[in-house]
């Protein structure tokens, strides 16, 4: 039974293979190879902000939510809360500062290793805590993350500043 709904070369006929994968066409969901070195192609790039939001939730989320909740805690329990509370929220955010500016040593953060992309140095270099600092430090500034964003989307090779600034690319691993 025919549907017709097949683009493309003709269908090969009932009961004939051609080739190995039985007349189907190649997945439109495979790995795609990055038009240059270094870089992913723009139908990829959806992969970069959700490892970026994988991050947030697990940099963020871990410290944050864990000391929101013992405040929460502290309040409920006690008529005055001590004067360390506040302080003791401000850790929390320190760790958070640093698991985020850190988050790129070794090759890659957290969201990226899961969803299989790497940082790499265009020299070959590994890439170190100073490497991510200098990479990740520009996110920190207001509106000037945006224009990060944006350089990712508009540049052909999808480097934003913060990645020519510390001589790195982001590839699939």
């Amino acid at each position: 039974m025919k549907l017709g709904f097949r683009r493309g070369p003709k269908a090969p006929e009932e009961g004939a293979r051609a080739g190995s994968d039985g007349g189907h066409a190649p997945a439109s969901y495979g790995r795609i190879e990055a038009t240059t070195a270094g870089t992913l192609p723009p139908e990829r790039l959806w992969i970069r902000g959700a490892a970026f939001g994988v991050d947030l939730l697990l940099l963020a989320g871990g410290p944050l939510l864990l000391a929101a909740a013992v405040v929460f805690a502290v309040l409920l329990a006690t008529p005055d809360p001590p004067l360390v509370l506040g302080r003791a929220f401000r850790v929390a955010q320190a760790v958070f500062l640093l698991l985020f500016l850190g988050r790129d040593t070794g090759g890659g953060s957290p969201g990226k290793r899961l969803l299989g992309l790497r940082i790499v140095r265009v020299d070959g270099a590994r890439v170190s805590l100073t490497t991510s600092l200098v990479r990740n430090l520009p996110l920190l500034v207001p509106v000037w993350n945006l224009v990060e964003a944006a350089s990712v989307l508009r540049r052909r090779d999808g480097r934003r500043p913060g990645d020519r600034a510390a001589r790195t690319a982001v590839v699939e691993s």
